[in-house]
């Protein structure tokens, strides 16, 4: 196995987590967030954590690409193959967390469904780069 692909994957996994992250919460629902203040942690105390988000989302980033070497088909298309690992890995994430987030919390559906439709692109793109970037060495 290549472990510079493999890095290199996990890289472009993690960037590409890093801007969806940064586009889903600071663009797309930063409005929401800042009207519901009240339900999340101050700024100043969630800054002081944010190497513990960086942590979960390099680690995430290799895990991802860990299982996707693991179960990689050669000759199957590295792209479509990223894309389907991505999208299934997205849902398999996604989808039992954000019910039992919508059933334990009091978050608006809305929130709860840009959450789920979030994550699943976010994956799903994690997916397609790591597609674009991992070949094991027989190929």
């Amino acid at each position: 196995m290549s472990w510079k692909r493999r890095l290199l994957a996990t890289l472009g996994a993690f960037v590409a987590i890093f801007a969806m992250e940064f586009v889903i919460h600071h663009v797309w629902l930063s409005d929401f967030y800042k009207a519901h203040a009240e339900w999340w942690r101050p700024e100043a105390e969630m800054k002081s954590m944010l190497h513990l988000m960086w942590l979960a989302q390099i680690v995430l980033a290799a895990l991802l690409t860990t299982v996707y070497a693991k179960g990689y088909e050669v000759g199957k298309g590295s792209l479509a193959q990223g894309a389907r690992f991505g999208f299934l890995i997205g849902l398999l994430l996604m989808l039992p967390s954000s019910l039992v987030d919508y059933v334990v919390y009091p978050y608006p559906v809305s929130l709860v469904a840009s959450w789920f439709v979030g994550g699943v692109a976010e994956i799903t793109l994690a997916g397609v780069v790591i597609g674009a970037l991992y070949r094991p060495e027989s190929e």
